[in-house]
Protein backbone atom coordinates (compact mmCIF):
# COMPACT_ATOMS: atom_id res chain seq x y z
CA UNK A 1 0.00 0.00 0.00
CA UNK A 2 1.06 3.61 -0.25
CA UNK A 3 3.19 4.63 2.66
CA UNK A 4 5.30 7.35 4.20
CA UNK A 5 8.78 7.68 2.67
CA UNK A 6 11.35 9.55 4.76
CA UNK A 7 12.84 11.39 1.78
CA UNK A 8 9.57 12.26 -0.02
CA UNK A 9 7.03 12.31 2.83
CA UNK A 10 3.57 11.52 1.50
CA UNK A 11 4.19 13.12 -1.92
CA UNK A 12 5.42 9.99 -3.70
CA UNK A 13 2.92 7.16 -3.96
CA UNK A 14 4.03 3.61 -4.58
CA UNK A 15 2.82 0.15 -3.72
CA UNK A 16 0.12 -2.23 -4.84
CA UNK A 17 -2.81 -0.25 -3.43
CA UNK A 18 -3.69 3.44 -3.46
CA UNK A 19 -4.71 4.62 0.01
CA UNK A 20 -6.99 7.59 0.51
CA UNK A 21 -5.54 8.89 3.77
CA UNK A 22 -8.72 10.81 4.64
CA UNK A 23 -11.13 7.87 4.32
CA UNK A 24 -8.62 4.98 4.61
CA UNK A 25 -10.19 3.43 1.48
CA UNK A 26 -7.71 1.20 -0.34
CA UNK A 27 -8.00 0.76 -4.11
CA UNK A 28 -5.91 -1.84 -5.98
CA UNK A 29 -3.60 -0.47 -8.66
CA UNK A 30 -2.85 -2.27 -11.95
CA UNK A 31 0.37 -3.52 -10.38
CA UNK A 32 -1.70 -5.45 -7.80
CA UNK A 33 -3.34 -7.43 -10.59
CA UNK A 34 0.01 -8.03 -12.29
CA UNK A 35 1.61 -9.22 -9.06
CA UNK A 36 -1.36 -11.49 -8.34
CA UNK A 37 -0.85 -13.15 -11.74
CA UNK A 38 2.89 -13.54 -11.06
CA UNK A 39 2.12 -15.31 -7.77
CA UNK A 40 -0.61 -17.50 -9.29
CA UNK A 41 1.52 -18.59 -12.26
CA UNK A 42 4.79 -18.61 -10.29
CA UNK A 43 6.35 -16.73 -13.21
CA UNK A 44 6.87 -13.12 -14.25
CA UNK A 45 6.72 -13.90 -17.97
CA UNK A 46 3.73 -14.03 -20.28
Amino acid sequence: MDNFEWVFGLNKRFGLYHVNFDTQVRTPKLSASFYSNVITKNAAGV
